[in-house]
């Protein structure tokens, strides 16, 4: 009545792949943050603002 689950070697990685990208994804908007010029900064803090 049951099946067994098919257990493959590619599922070992599936966590791995998905936190290596959430990481890098992450920190190319940290290092985005960091490197952006202070006007540019002030014009995107005041956007919602600016009607």
């Amino acid at each position: 009545m049951y099946k067994r689950v098919i257990y493959e070697n590619w599922a070992d990685w599936v966590p791995y792949v998905a936190f290596g990208i959430t990481a890098l994804v992450f920190f190319s908007f940290v290092i985005r943050a960091i490197t952006l010029r202070k006007e540019r900064a002030d014009a995107m803090a005041r956007l919602p603002l600016d009607n």
